[in-house]
């Protein structure tokens, strides 16, 4: 099975936090295509891409895997994201969300905001989970169904 790993890559802490799920995926068995691991997406000038250069490669991993994990922890859905989710969706790929913010839970206006049509686009092709042990639980069933 092939993973197109989708969340934000921007900030030391979503890159720290993608290679923690990445490595453990892959622990797990999974091969797993992360957009942080390409070379024009390190920071360095000199390796610097276009848009286009960068939307042809991302969406060619989409076209190749059989899954996307989409983390939407963020405070609104990072909108690259959001377009690889319906990416995967037009493709009629299996996605996986991965909710881990707690405030998921609360009620009232501390509840966080998601937009309901990108949840809905992920719900339509597939589950979110709130730990990546249950996503991992997810994509081995997943494995399992695909097997028989």
């Amino acid at each position: 099975m092939l993973i197109y790993w989708a969340n934000s890559i921007f900030s030391e802490a979503d890159r720290k936090f993608n290679l923690l799920c990445v490595e453990r995926l892959r622990a797990e068995g999974f091969s797993i295509l992360n957009p942080q691991e390409k070379t024009f997406n390190v920071g360095d000038s000199s390796r610097a891409v276009d848009a286009s250069q960068i939307f042809k490669e991302d969406t060619s991993d989409i076209e190749k895997c059989d899954v996307l994990i989409a983390c939407i922890d963020q405070e609104t859905i990072d909108c690259g994201v959001s377009c690889e989710v319906g990416i995967a969706w037009a493709l009629n790929k299996k996605i996986v969300g991965l909710y881990t913010d707690f405030r998921q839970h609360r009620i009232g206006e501390g509840k966080m905001y998601k937009n309901p049509y990108v949840l809905g686009c992920i719900l339509d092709h597939g589950i979110i989970h709130d730990t990546l042990d249950k996503v991992i639980e997810e994509l081995k069933k997943t494995t399992k169904r695909n097997e028989q």
